[in-house]
């Protein structure tokens, strides 16, 4: 059984130099960096970005190893004055040596990094609001709900190691997180391929040199 609450004092070194700050709305695309993030093992962290294994040239989130009470956390705070909204999409992927239906993608709010926590979503038997679906596709989903834990709190994420499930068989993208009455935060833009990009360059200097000789 997954523990409600646990206070680990030493994962709190895990913010190390990041400075949380608080915040009524939080998105994620993961076309990006782990910066607004904080993973409790940062020498060795247990969360990762990966290629999307299903959609080209798509990154998404996913886990070096199983984990429990969280393996990453928002380093800001997300703030709510009621309810909290949020959608996501999640994929559970079949072949991998998990057991169906419990592969163990588990998200969750918490108080601290961890702290005293609610797991919002998951799979398998544990009770949560949200059954995630492993078959191998992606599902999104959506759910407005009252905070448990306080109307303070950080999101946090794990491939859960009491599942059945392997590590690196789950994925998460396009998280958003807010206050129910405060617009989404929008995704960040998606960075230009770096051969496009050198390629515009170039036609932009191919340009200049010539209306120089002109």
């Amino acid at each position: 059984m997954k523990p409600q609450t646990i206070v680990l004092a030493l994962a709190l070194s895990a913010a190390g130099s990041a400075q949380a700050g608080i915040v009524s709305a939080f998105s994620e695309n993961f076309e990006g960096t782990l910066a607004a993030w904080t993973d409790r093992n940062p020498s060795n962290p247990e969360a990762a970005i990966v290629i999307d294994p299903l959609r080209a040239g798509n990154h998404v989130l996913s886990f070096n190893r199983l984990g429990s009470a969280g393996s990453i956390y928002t380093t800001d705070l997300i703030t709510s004055s009621g309810n909290f909204t949020v959608s996501f999409e999640y994929l559970g992927r079949l072949g991998q040596g998990g057991a169906p239906n419990d592969l163990g993608g588990f998200f969750g709010i918490s108080q601290g990094l961890p702290g005293t926590h609610y797991w919002v979503a998951g799979t398998g038997s544990y009770p949560a609001p949200i059954d995630l679906i492993d078959d191998g596709t992606w599902h999104s989903y959506t759910l407005t709900f009252a905070s448990p834990v306080g109307s303070l709190v950080h999101l946090m994420y794990e491939d859960y190691a009491g599942s059945g499930g392997v590590a690196g068989d789950v994925y998460f993208d396009n998280i958003r997180f807010n206050d129910q009455n405060v617009p989404p935060a929008p995704f960040q833009a998606v960075p230009e391929p770096l051969s496009t990009a050198l390629f515009g360059v170039g036609l932009a200097a191919l340009g200049f040199s010539r209306r120089r000789k002109a």
